[in-house]
C-alpha cells in the first residue's frame, strides 16, 4: 500500500516550515479531537490520521525518510505523549486549551502499544513479494470482563470521592485547581473485585500468528505497517499496529540499483568480436540477448520494464545487463598460431614464435590488452 500523503492531511505544502506544520496540526487537532466530537467516528479517524502525519512531519529524521519514499504504509509512531515524541509539549498546549490547564477527568481511551518485528527475506522474495506468517505475543482485551478489569465486567462502582469525574477541584483563593482523583487514579471508578482471568489488568497475553503479503519490490530498511495488529488499547482505545522491519539477503549475482535489476553476463572474446546470442538469467524466465559484433567490455544492455516493482508507485524498473569479456589464460599451439597469424595480417607485429613465452611481447598479451 502506498504511503499516505501526510502533507495533504495537514493541509501544508512540501516546503512548509516546522512552525507552519506545527500550527496546521494544532488547528486540526482542536477541530477533530474526540472530546469536541463525541461519538463521531469520522472525526476520531481523522484525528488519528493527523496525529500520524504530525508524528512524521514533526520529526526531522522521519520527515527526511518519508520525503525520500523509504516507507510503504506508515511509520512507527510512539505514544502521542511518549518521550522523544514531537507530541509531548504540543499535546500539553492543546490540552491546556481544552481544560484550562487542569487535569482531565475519567478514564481516557488509550491506544495500545505498537509491536516491532524483524523480517529477513531472500532477494527473490523481496523482489517478487510473498506471504509471510509472523508469530507474536500480544495483549488482547480480556473477554470475561470486556476489558474493565472487574469480575464479570460488573464489579465496578462510581468513585465516591470524585463522583465519577476522575478529578477533584480545589479552591485556592481566587483560583480553582483541578487534580486527578487519588482515590481512583483519575478513572472515576473503583473496581470492587478484580477479574480472575486478567488479575484486574483488563488485558490478557495471547500468542497469535499474523499472516500478510509483503508487497513486491521491498528493500532493506523498509518498514511495513500492519494496522491494528499490535497490543489492545485500554478503556476502549484503538489497538496499536504491527511493524515489520525488512532486511533483504544479498544475491549471488543479482544486484539492485534503485528499481533496476542488475546482472553481469560473461561472454568470450570471440563472442565479443563476432557477435552472438546469449541467454541472460532473470528472476523469472531467462531472456535472449543479442551481442553485436565488436561489443566492448563493460557494454550495457537494458531491458525496459523487466526490473523490480516500486512498492509505492508500482512502476517497474529495468533489467540492466553489464557485459564482461573473458580472456583465455591458456592457449594450445593451434590457437596461438591462429592468433599470431591474425596479428600479422592486422599489422600488429611483435609476435613470438609459436609455442614461445606468453609474457609481455606475445600476441596473447596484446589481444588481452584490447579487452582490459
Amino acid at each position: 500500500m502506498a504511503a499516505k500523503d501526510y502533507y495533504n492531511l495537514l493541509g501544508v505544502s512540501r516546503t512548509a516550515s516546522p512552525d507552519e506544520i506545527k500550527k496546521a496540526y494544532r488547528k486540526l487537532a482542536m477541530k477533530y479531537h474526540p472530546d469536541r466530537n463525541p461519538g463521531d467516528k469520522a472525526a476520531e479517524a481523522q484525528f488519528k490520521s493527523i496525529n500520524e502525519a504530525y508524528e512524521v512531519l514533526g520529526d526531522p529524521q522521519k520527515k527526511s525518510i518519508y520525503d525520500s519514499g523509504g516507507f510503504t504504509e506508515g511509520f512507527d509512531s510512539a505514544s502521542y505523549q511518549g518521550a522523544g515524541s514531537p507530541f509531548g509539549d504540543l499535546f500539553a498546549d492543546v490540552f491546556s486549551e481544552f481544560f484550562g490547564g487542569g487535569q482531565r477527568g475519567g478514564p481516557n481511551p488509550q491506544q495500545g502499544e505498537h509491536i516491532l518485528r524483524q523480517v529477513e527475506l531472500s532477494f527473490e522474495e523481496a523482489a517478487l513479494g510473498r506471504e509471510i506468517s509472523i508469530k507474536i505475543s500480544r495483549w488482547e482485551t480480556c473477554s470475561p470482563c470486556s476489558g474493565t478489569g472487574a469480575k464479570n465486567g460488573k464489579a465496578v462502582r462510581v468513585c465516591s470521592t470524585c463522583r465519577g469525574t476522575g478529578y477533584i477541584r480545589i479552591q485556592q483563593g481566587f483560583f480553582a485547581v483541578q487534580r486527578a482523583c487519588s482515590a481512583c487514579g483519575g478513572e472515576g471508578r473503583v473496581v470492587t473485585e478484580s477479574c480472575p482471568a486478567c488479575s484486574g489488568r483488563g488485558r490478557t497475553s495471547v500468542d497469535r500468528t499474523i499472516t500478510r503479503t509483503i508487497p513486491a519490490g521491498v528493500s532493506s530498511g523498509v518498514r511495513v505497517r500492519i494496522n491494528g495488529e499490535g497490543h489492545a488499547g485500554s478503556f476502549g482505545g484503538p489497538p496499536g499496529d504491527l511493524f515489520l522491519d525488512i532486511t533483504v539477503k544479498p544475491h549471488p549475482f543479482f544486484n539492485r540499483e534503485g528499481d533496476d535489476l542488475v546482472v553481469e553476463k560473461k561472454i568470450s572474446f570471440l563472442q565479443a568480436i563476432f557477435g552472438d546470442e546469449v541467454e541472460v538469467p532473470t528472476l523469472g524466465s531467462p531472456l535472449t540477448l543479442k551481442v553485436e559484433p565488436g561489443t566492448q567490455p563493460g557494454a550495457i544492455r537494458r531491458f525496459r520494464g523487466k526490473g523490480l516493482a516500486n512498492p509505492q508507485t508500482r512502476h517497474m524498473g529495468d533489467m540492466i545487463v553489464r557485459l564482461t569479456v573473458e580472456i583465455p589464460t591458456k592457449l594450445n599451439r593451434e590457437q596461438r598460431e591462429l592468433l599470431e597469424k591474425f596479428a600479422s595480417v592486422s599489422g600488429e607485429g611483435g609476435s613470438h614464435p609459436s609455442g614461445g613465452s606468453s609474457d609481455g611481447g606475445g600476441i596473447f598479451s596484446k589481444v588481452k590488452s584490447i579487452f582490459e
